[in-house]
């Protein structure tokens, strides 16, 4: 991995109001991943993309796309960042990735936001990115543990990472610290 994509997920729009509060691209251990991923010489990108707290599939797809992707870029996720990424590469049957890897998952199971999740899954995906991983914690919701799953599941070869004690790997949410080595571990090693 040459470069890496820093994907955020979705947050509430009160706690996106919330002044208190880091908009979620320099939130949780985004940030802190950027720096180490830097230090090993890996170029990062971490957008903002726009009303985070109600996704819109165009909309974040265009700020995907003017990163820059190729075969040796990396996605990095987490939760709706996750299903940004996932429709993305499956829309784009010729792009070729260095890795997926999402933490925690989501999928618009519900339909809240319009058809952000209103895609086929191209399960084919696995042979155009060299690795991928899923990192899901025991204390997560349900819904996004089950999509964890499905997803080692139906693309062979990813690694599932199950760990406890990490929520839904946000601050406030059992995570205790913005550090995630094991996330750095996996991506460097």
């Amino acid at each position: 991995m040459r470069n890496a994509i820093i994907l955020h997920g979705k947050p509430s729009l009160e706690k996106y109001n919330n002044p208190d509060i880091p908009k979620p691209h320099k939130a949780n251990w985004l940030p802190w991943l950027g720096v180490e991923l830097e230090k090993v010489g890996i170029d990062v990108a971490i957008p903002a993309l726009p009303k985070p707290y109600f996704p819109v599939y165009p909309n974040w797809k265009s700020v995907l796309e003017s990163c820059n992707i190729d075969e040796n870029t990396g996605l990095i996720t987490h939760s709706a960042g996750s299903e940004l990424a996932l429709r993305w590469v499956s829309e784009n049957p010729t792009q070729q990735l260095d890795s997926i890897t999402m933490v925690a998952p989501y999928r618009d199971e519900a339909g809240k936001y319009d058809d952000f999740s209103d895609y086929i899954l191209d399960k084919s995906l696995v042979e155009r990115v060299g690795r991928i991983t899923i990192f899901s914690s025991l204390d997560d919701s349900e819904p996004i543990q089950r999509r964890a799953h499905q997803l080692a599941e139906d693309l062979p070869g990813t690694e599932l990472i199950e760990l406890d004690g990490f929520g839904h790997f946000i601050l406030g949410n059992n995570m205790k610290s913005n550090e995630f080595p094991q996330l750095l571990s996996s991506l460097i090693e």
